[in-house]
């Protein structure tokens, strides 16, 4: 029976009260993306000691993440884990991560493996370059898809009738660079299957450039692989040494996918 807030008459009879509480501060993650110590010790009915001990514990487990500059408590890196993990995403994050940290280790720049999802992108895994000086990992975030190379080159492999279903009107603006007008995206997107890749000049956000390329499984287009870099960073003058990088890795997690179908049909 599913935990509905409010429905003492659903509660089982032996709940150990202290993982219970702990457990509805996860639920409520649901519809607040952040909880605070005071909104915590409100809605459970207990003193903010007790309520700050149970953050602090959910945070010591990976479950939260605490902000001490907002002094709010945001989901953790395990939480996003195990809803990453309940996905059908399993074996394409694990025949990527190799290869995308080794990607990441060698040209410096952040990357992230993503899929579509509706208008958006959601990020599925993703290495941090090593630099001082970089884009930090969104993994189980995401951005619209318009606005970002990755969604760029997964909106690129749809039907065009697929396309105008997703926006019955014109995407809107993220950034003052972002393309906000549908006919502009359609060009765009023309352009991205013409060249095999898609860039990001601050589309989605001031100060970050990016550039991907897909990942083809079973004759289609299942993913992105992106590589992000801060334009504080030497901005290049072309995306053709990254492509081609990307397009190498692509390639190399296409394999492992193939290996990983064969494997599993031969058990």
């Amino acid at each position: 029976m599913r935990y509905v807030e409010g429905d003492d008459a659903a509660r089982p009879p032996y709940l150990v009260e202290s993982a219970e509480n702990a457990l509805r501060i996860l639920l409520w993650l649901r519809n607040s993306p952040r909880l605070r110590v005071t909104e915590v010790s409100d809605r459970l009915g207990v003193a903010r000691s007790t309520a700050h001990r149970l953050l602090s514990t959910l945070t010591y487990l990976g479950f939260l993440r605490h902000d001490p500059i907002k002094r709010v408590y945001l989901p953790g890196e395990v939480l996003v884990e195990i809803a990453l993990a309940s996905t059908d995403h399993q074996e394409l994050r694990r025949a990527s991560m190799p290869h995308i940290e080794r990607l990441a280790n060698a040209q410096g720049w952040t990357v992230h493996l993503s899929v579509l999802e509706g208008t958006d992108i959601r990020f599925i895994d993703g290495c941090e370059s090593p630099r001082p000086v970089r884009v930090s990992v969104r993994i189980g975030s995401r951005s619209p898809a318009h606005s970002t190379s990755s969604g760029k080159v997964l909106l690129a492999a749809l039907p065009p009738h697929h396309l105008a279903t997703l926006y019955p009107e014109d995407p809107p603006k993220v950034t003052e660079h972002t393309i906000a007008d549908l006919g502009e995206l359609e060009q765009q997107l023309e352009e991205v299957r013409r060249l095999g890749y898609a860039t990001n000049l601050g589309e989605n956000e001031v100060g970050l450039h990016a550039a991907s390329v897909p990942i083809h499984h079973d004759g289609r287009i299942v993913a992105a692989i992106a590589a992000a870099h801060p334009t504080m960073v030497e901005a290049p003058s072309d995306f053709s040494e990254i492509v081609d990088q990307l397009r190498a890795t692509a390639a190399t997690i296409e394999g492992q996918l193939e290996r990983q179908a064969d494997d599993g049909a031969r058990r």
